[in-house]
């Protein structure tokens, strides 16, 4: 039997717990809180652009659809809800969603767009290697989305590689749960000690010389449980020959600051995010200003691209033949400062022409800027030795007069003239 067909017609179980990710790997973790909300923040940010063919729309029916994409969201809700949830499982589904369910659907513009929660979603295998229908289930409803032959269906299922799966993406709180686990577990343990007023447990050294009637040790037990450390004002009266010793923790046992700092460290980087962005100490400036660069090329990027890459193979080519989504990226802060600092560096080099840097910054080339520039006045190096292929007049005066006779105001010349016959060997 062909691999492709083991398991046709059933549910494609899942490796993982969509509720334990979204319960204790994103609700319970601040880190990991705010790595995705970041991430998906900044990928709504970005405007999309369309073109048809290669020239700019400013306006189409699928900007204004991915604009209000469906009646409880706008673009920007949507967007953090498809990011957000691809962050946390792994996958992410969208749907186009019609007034009325036909067999041709696939291939007409949709009236609304809805992002759906990963943890109501199964997918139903085929048997030619692509799942069969997404089957959407809540309250005990189900409704089926059928996947027709060659893929087409009003799911659009987002993942990411997943090695051990075929069928569903692989979380980055799976990689990063050990140290999740740190977090979380330090977080509930420093509050459980600051609950008991940093009083972790203690014992009670019961002298072997003295008797104690089991009444005696009833009332030394419900002491016990009324007694709460610093917190309680009760006091805690003992039989003769009874002492309290307190186990609580030493400063060094108590302090897993350094331990949740590097797990913070381990879960930032996961994620793609620079530790300069969800760090709690103050980071200068300049670091800020690179940290977010990294964030675009690491995280925010990747997962734009993604889904743009994803939506032109799903719901542009419902609009038409021609159509690519893009994204602005004038509008993306991290690549304008990239371009900027890009600019002010070439702006001081001196061994490549005007269009040599227009070209290495994505801009076309201008008439005439295919000249090397002198430093001084940046005036051209040919017209600086006149003529490349004659020689030089015998004297400044007719060189002068030659300059003023192509074009060149009397100062303009008398600046070139000095370039040209240098007089400071007979100084």
């Amino acid at each position: 039997m062909p691999l492709t067909e083991i398991g046709s017609g059933q549910v494609a179980g899942k490796n993982y717990d969509d509720l334990k990710l979204q319960e204790e790997g994103y609700k319970e973790n601040a880190v990991v809180f705010r790595c995705i909300d970041m991430i998906a923040q900044e990928v709504a940010k970005v405007p999309f652009q369309l073109y048809q063919n290669d020239k700019l729309l400013e306006k189409h029916p699928l900007l204004e659809l991915l604009l209000n994409p469906n009646p409880m969201q706008s673009k920007s809700e949507y967007i953090i809800d498809v990011i957000s949830n691809k962050l946390i499982s792994g996958n992410a589904y969208l749907e186009a969603a019609y007034a009325k369910t036909s067999s041709d659907t696939v291939l007409r513009p949709p009236i609304f767009l809805y992002s759906h929660n990963p943890s109501n979603i199964d997918i139903i295998k085929g048997s030619n290697g692509m799942p069969h229908e997404y089957k959407y289930t809540l309250n005990g409803s189900s409704i089926s989305f059928p996947v027709s032959t060659y893929g087409r269906s009003n799911i659009l299922h987002l993942k990411t590689f997943n090695p051990t799966d075929s069928w569903y993406g692989f979380s980055k709180i799976q990689a990063a749960s050990q140290n999740i686990d740190y977090v979380n577990l330090s977080n509930e343990w420093n509050n459980n000690i600051l609950k008991e007023g940093g009083n972790v447990s203690g014992v009670i050294e019961i002298s072997d010389k003295i008797s104690y009637t089991p009444q005696q040790m009833e009332d030394v037990r419900v002491s016990m449980k009324k007694f709460k450390g610093s917190q309680s004002k009760s006091i805690m009266s003992l039989p003769n020959g009874m002492t309290y010793k307190q186990m609580a923790l030493s400063p060094n046992d108590m302090n897993f600051l350094e331990g949740t700092k590097v797990s913070a460290q381990f879960i930032a980087f996961v994620f793609g995010v620079p530790y300069d962005l969800v760090n709690t100490d103050q980071a200068k400036y300049e670091n800020l200003e690179k940290a977010k660069e990294l964030l675009w090329d690491n995280a925010v990027k990747p997962n734009l691209e993604h889904l743009i890459t994803e939506m032109n193979t799903w719901i542009v080519p419902r609009y038409g033949k021609g159509l690519r989504l893009s994204y602005n990226e004038d509008a993306v802060e991290a690549i304008s400062t990239k371009r900027d600092r890009k600019r002010q560096s070439l702006e001081g080099v001196t061994f490549m022409t005007v269009n040599e840097k227009r070209l290495a910054m994505g801009l076309e080339e201008l008439g005439g800027g295919d000249t090397l520039l002198t430093e001084m006045n940046k005036i051209p190096l040919d017209q600086v030795v006149f003529n490349n292929e004659e020689s030089l007049p015998e004297d400044e005066k007719s060189y002068l007069k030659s300059l003023i006779t192509q074009g060149y105001n009397e100062k303009k010349a008398k600046i070139l003239t000095g370039l040209v016959y240098d007089h400071s060997d007979n100084d």
